[in-house]
């Protein structure tokens, strides 16, 4: 598969793009930090970085599906670039949020286009393996760039480490204009407004396939029920079980390294059948090891329950992306990925709030054995869904 014209610019520019947005959040928050804007500035960045994301969901996959790629990723990257180059000077926090918002907007708008492109560059058999390696590097490359914008913050400032990240974003344009990939060929019908604003391309498409919807219905919530324990995390680390803040760095690094092994690993399975089996066993096992999380009576448990977490993330994000892009049709495959991307931004943004609530209100076990009882509800909703949907549709083929 690496030996395909186009395959290393695809891997090493998603991994580019994610940990670019990474080490540009984490450099503007702790700007805000620093100037004193307290919890309301950096919540408005930080929404200012998801909002675009689920706002362009129609326009994102209309424009992935029909434009030029090589053109589309070119502008998205040239707008990233002129937003971050305008974040390095600026500082004021409502000219930040508007430059965020452009930032986002590009990054929102490019990111379909490189999921929906690599299957034309390596062939359809191949593209469980492709989205296996994409997930793994863009594992990697978030908590890298993330860790990345921090100590250059500390070393040299934000100003700095946004000008990088406008030179990054330069890098990813030119790798997008040299893609050697045909031109999306148009659906006969022509896009409308509503199109636009909806993404109902990308729904229209998965209601084909009722496996694929029931999987992406159900992976929806359990984005939800997954994050919500990111506001609770730190005081159960810290508080609760008494590890240090390195203890709580380490707990991230084993999760996130898990979540690598568990994507490389979902690119061994390539029928379809597995997959989905896979994915509904990874989605019930996310859910126990949040509930062994929440039980843990020491950090070495803790710790042990976050690497099959995260193994079992790296399972379902490789392996629903694998399926969303071998299964459905080449021309709807942008609206499809925009669609799941941005309402999972969206459960993101949800899960936040939710799990910051449920933390303050019920302390950090009861948050965590919430979300793990709630994980295990949607996984066995899930598994009836698909059988009902296979007893109905026979759509599942060995």
């Amino acid at each position: 598969m690496a030996a395909a014209p186009g395959v290393a610019v695809v891997l090493a520019a998603g991994a580019l793009s994610v940990a670019g947005d990474s080490a540009a959040m984490v450099a503007l928050v702790l700007r805000a930090h620093a100037d004193s804007g307290g919890a309301a500035a950096v919540t408005a960045l930080l929404l200012c970085f998801a909002l675009p994301v689920v706002a362009t969901t129609g326009a994102a996959g209309a424009l992935a599906d029909r434009a030029d790629p090589r053109r589309l990723l070119l502008v998205a990257g040239l707008v990233q670039a002129g937003a971050a180059a305008g974040l390095a000077v600026v500082d004021d926090l409502a000219t930040t949020c508007l430059l965020v918002l452009v930032m986002q907007t590009g990054f929102a708008l490019g990111q379909p286009v490189w999921g929906a492109v690599g299957p034309a560059l390596v062939g359809e058999r191949r593209v469980g393996r492709l989205v296996s390696l994409q997930h793994a590097l863009r594992g990697v490359a978030g908590p890298a760039g993330a860790g990345l914008g921090g100590v250059l913050v500390q070393s040299v400032g934000a100003g700095a480490v946004l000008t990088l990240d406008a030179a990054s974003f330069v890098l990813l344009a030119l790798a997008g204009a040299s893609l050697q990939v045909p031109r999306p060929t148009a659906p006969a019908a022509r896009p409308t407004v509503r199109d636009a604003v909806l993404p109902r391309a990308g729904v229209a498409a998965l209601r084909e396939h009722p496996v694929l919807w029931v999987l992406v219905l159900a992976l929806f919530p359990m984005v939800v029920a997954v994050e919500s324990v990111n506001a609770a995390e730190v005081f159960l680390v810290r508080d609760v079980l008494g590890a240090s803040a390195a203890g709580y760095g380490l707990a991230e690094a084993v999760h996130g390294g898990a979540a690598v092994v568990g994507a490389l690993a979902a690119g061994g399975l390539t029928r379809l059948t597995f997959r989905v089996r896979a994915v509904l066993a990874a989605v019930a096992v996310v859910a126990l090891a949040q509930v062994g999380a929440g039980l843990a009576p020491a950090y070495a448990s803790y710790l042990a329950a976050a690497a099959v977490s995260g193994a079992a993330l790296g399972v379902v994000n490789a392996l629903v992306f694998a399926l969303l892009l071998s299964e459905v049709d080449a021309a709807r495959r942008g609206s499809v990925v925009a669609f799941v991307s941005g309402v999972s931004r969206g459960c993101s943004v949800a899960a936040l709030s939710l799990g910051g609530v449920l933390t303050a209100t019920a302390g950090p076990r009861t948050a965590y054995l919430v979300a793990g009882t709630a994980g295990l509800l949607i996984a066995l909703a899930a598994v009836l869904g698909v059988h009902r949907s296979v007893d109905s549709r026979s759509t599942v083929r060995g």
